[in-house]
């Protein structure tokens, strides 16, 4: 491949990062781009090395910006699915709103757990919202509802069903909580 083709290339793989919504994805890309055509912009154009080095790149940006299409079409499907809701100011004040009338487990234990999911983006910086949002609904089922009762009581066991990287570092995270506690 050519060096205007890597140039393109580089070119078509920053356009794309550039279209990731969270802003940890996108630094993170960001990096891993820039140091890989870095590492290889020493190879001869034409040499089998950097042809490969270039489908693998182009390889990369098609499976990202394939992944941005179906995100972008799973938004338009909840918007779809769930239009905004006008409820007009003339309504009795004793009807309520059917949206209040539909409350249900789920909604209630999504309010639970918007105390426990910002404290394991906190832990986790890095970690995907949706993965705290499950993370913290997953806690709360295992009766882990506050964050102090988290630092106290959670061990390793109870988070099973974690990734296994967002395990170990949380667990780090909450060694080194415990241990400043133990200080005070």
């Amino acid at each position: 491949m050519s060096t205007p083709n890597a140039i393109q290339l580089y070119r078509r793989c920053i356009r794309s990062i550039k279209l990731i919504r969270d802003h940890s994805q996108r630094a993170t890309f960001f990096e891993y781009t820039r140091d890989g055509f870095r590492r290889h912009r020493h190879l001869h154009p034409d040499s089998r090395e950097a042809y490969v080095a270039c489908n693998d790149a182009l390889e990369q940006v098609k499976s990202m910006e394939y992944y941005q299409q179906m995100q972008a079409t799973k938004l338009k499907e909840n918007k779809n699915k769930h239009p905004p809701m006008n409820y007009s100011r003339d309504a009795s004040a004793t009807s309520e709103s059917p949206s209040i009338q539909a409350t249900t487990a789920s909604e209630k234990t999504s309010e639970k757990t918007q105390v426990v999911a910002p404290w394991l983006l906190s832990q986790l910086p890095h970690m995907h919202k949706d993965d705290a949002s499950e993370y913290a609904t997953q806690l709360y089922d295992l009766g882990f509802d506050s964050v102090s009762f988290i630092e106290e009581e959670l061990i390793e066991e109870d988070l099973s069903f974690m990734k296994t990287a967002h395990r170990r570092v949380l667990m780090r995270q909450l060694s080194k909580i415990r241990a400043e506690k133990e200080l005070e």
